[in-house]
């Protein structure tokens, strides 16, 4: 298969990261081929599903599905842009809980390598269409092609809904990568018992899995669902078991996660 090379300096992998938070643009862009293209039966297709019957019924969002699947190129750039705001209030905003969920499940565990391995423990963690042999990344591409860093470093940025190949940008350089099957979220919780949600309860363990790149208090209670009084309580308990820390600014309290509880995350699966 070809093979996109990408070149690392000493600088490279030193200044290599993984993005920590959801990237909106790039969970659309996969979605969109989810839809498309029927792939991921598994992950994908009580989403798939529950998007199609929606768009039965919702003239907006079978619009925006017709528009864009189209050949955008063709398609005038207002109707496109109306087209993905629908598209992302009805398909995407009600998972962001479950999407969310996920990647934060599949950061714990290549935090966890890259606190144990450093930058190149990361790299080799990012999936069978990858290969770190330093410090040459090989990425499964459609063309052989050839990427030097010279120093700028690469954004590792996980896709929920990425296709099954990683996608490489050049300028700035940065990589989406689909996160782990075994990571992602079926809509009605996780499949096959949640040791997790059964030692902590599933209001905290969805805290502990959503601190993973840091929260406020006020985020928390959306994404999880409860009054911000309820958040407080509940991550004062994962405080108290070391399992997250908080840093207080001014106007808002800040939860981290700490490494006994991204060992836990990590051993979930």
């Amino acid at each position: 298969m070809p093979q996109l090379h990408i070149h690392f300096t000493d600088r490279d992998v030193a200044h290599t990261r993984l993005k920590l938070e959801t990237d909106l643009m790039w969970e659309i862009a996969g979605s969109v081929q989810v839809l498309q293209h029927g792939e991921g039966a598994l992950c994908f297709g009580p989403w798939r599903r529950h998007v199609r019957a929606l768009a039965a019924h919702d003239r907006d969002l079978r619009s925006a599905l017709h528009t864009l699947l189209e050949d955008l190129p063709r398609v005038d750039q207002s109707a496109v842009r109306q087209a993905l705001r629908v598209y992302r209030s009805r398909a995407i905003e009600p998972y962001l809980p479950i999407i969310e969920g996920g990647l934060c499940t599949d950061a714990a565990v290549r935090i966890h390598q890259y606190l144990h391995r450093g930058p190149e423990g990361l790299l080799s963690t990012l999936g069978a269409a990858t290969r770190w042999h330093p410090p040459v990344l090989s990425v499964d591409h459609p063309h052989d092609r050839v990427l030097r860093l010279d120093g700028r470093g690469l954004t590792l940025i996980p896709c929920y809904f990425a296709p099954h190949h990683p996608v490489a940008l050049a300028d700035p350089p940065a990589l989406v990568f689909p996160i782990r099957t075994e990571s992602r979220l079926p809509p009605g919780g996780r499949a096959g018992g949640d040791q997790l949600t059964a030692l902590l309860g599933a209001t905290r363990a969805s805290i502990l899995r959503s601190v993973v790149g840091g929260s406020t208090t006020t985020r928390l209670a959306r994404l999880v669902g409860v009054a911000p009084a309820t958040v407080s309580h509940h991550t004062g308990v994962l405080r108290e078991a070391g399992l997250i820390a908080t840093e207080r600014e001014e106007n808002f309290a800040l939860h981290l996660i700490t490494p006994l509880g991204l060992r836990m995350l990590a051993a979930e699966r």
